[in-house]
C-alpha cells in the first residue's frame, strides 16, 4: 500500500505544472470552481486516488496528509462535486446541512462566506440533517460524532450511568476518559455543562442516535451489519464512512446491539 500511496502521489504531482502553465493559469483564475473547468478533471480524480491510498497507512502523519488533501479538494472545488466531505467535524457537517442548501447560495462566488461556521451547538436535534439530502458520507460521520459525545458526557457526569451500565458499556466509558481533550470535548457548549444540565442531554443523545441509525439503515440497509463485519468489497464511500465508524469508541457496541437485537433497537 505504501507503494500504491508514492504511485498516486507521484501522478498527483504530474498533472500539476500543466495547469499552472496555461495562460489561464487555473490555480489563480479557477479556484472554487475546479470541475466545471474540464482539463482539471483528471488531477481531481488524482487527488481522489491519493487520499484512497492514503487510508490503508494507520498514522497521525497519514490522518493529516488525508486532512489538507481533503481541504485543498474543497478550496479548489467549493460545491464539491468529487465528494471529499467525509470529515468528522460537526461545524463542517452543520455548514453543509445549512448555508450549503440555500438555493441562493452562489457556488461560484469565491467572496461568499465558506465553512464559516465555529462553535456549532453538538447537542441540537439531528432533523435539519436528515432533511437536507445529505448521504451516508455525511449522516454516518454524525452519527459516530454524536455516539463519542454520548460517551464523553457519560464518562465526565455519568456516575449514575456508570453504576448501573453493562460491562462493556462501562469499558467504552472509562476509554472515552481518555478523549476527553478532543475539539468536540472542548466545544464550550459541550464543555460548560454541570452534571445536572448534562442528564437530560445525555438522553437526548440516545433519542438523537436511534434515529441517525435508522436513518443510515433506510439509506443502505447493509451498511450497519457490514461496519460490524466487513468484507474486501467495500466501494469508496463505505470504506471511509466505516473507517469512521471503527474509529470512534463505543460505536461498535451500539451498532452491534442493534443489529443483532429482534427489535433493531439499542442496549445502552
Amino acid at each position: 500500500m505504501v507503494v500504491a500511496k508514492s504511485k498516486c502521489r507521484v501522478d498527483m504531482e504530474a498533472q500539476e505544472p500543466a495547469l499552472r502553465d496555461r495562460p489561464d493559469d487555473y490555480f489563480t483564475y479557477g479556484v472554487g470552481r475546479f470541475w466545471k473547468i474540464l482539463p482539471t478533471r483528471p488531477y481531481m480524480n488524482s487527488r481522489l486516488d491519493y487520499r484512497a491510498a492514503l487510508t490503508f497507512v494507520q498514522n497521525v502523519e497519514s490522518v493529516q496528509a488525508q486532512l489538507d488533501t481533503l481541504m485543498e479538494n474543497l478550496r479548489l472545488c467549493r460545491g464539491d462535486n468529487i465528494g471529499s466531505r467525509d470529515l468528522e467535524c460537526y461545524d463542517f457537517l452543520k455548514w453543509w446541512a445549512t448555508s450549503a442548501n440555500n438555493p441562493k447560495y452562489n457556488w461560484g462566488d469565491a467572496t461568499l462566506p465558506y465553512l464559516d461556521i465555529k462553535n456549532a451547538y453538538p447537542l441540537e436535534p439531528v432533523e435539519p440533517f436528515l432533511h437536507g439530502g445529505e448521504g451516508l458520507s455525511h449522516i454516518v460521520p454524525l452519527t459516530t460524532l454524536k455516539i463519542k459525545l454520548y460517551f464523553l458526557l457519560l464518562a465526565t457526569h455519568g456516575a449514575h450511568a456508570y453504576e448501573e451500565a453493562t460491562e462493556n458499556t462501562r469499558k467504552v466509558m472509562d476509554g472515552m476518559m481518555e478523549l476527553r481533550d478532543l475539539t468536540m470535548a472542548r466545544n464550550p457548549h459541550a464543555a460548560n455543562l454541570t452534571s445536572l444540565e448534562a442528564q437530560p442531554e445525555i438522553q437526548k443523545l440516545k433519542t438523537q442516535i436511534r434515529k441517525l441509525y435508522h436513518a443510515v439503515n433506510k439509506a443502505n440497509p447493509y451498511f450497519w451489519p457490514e461496519a460490524i463485519n466487513p468484507d474486501e468489497t467495500l466501494n469508496a464511500t463505505m470504506m471511509w464512512t466505516w473507517q469512521a465508524c471503527h474509529e470512534t469508541f463505543g460505536a461498535l457496541h451500539i451498532v452491534y446491539a442493534a443489529v443483532n437485537d429482534p427489535k433493531d433497537e439499542f442496549t445502552f
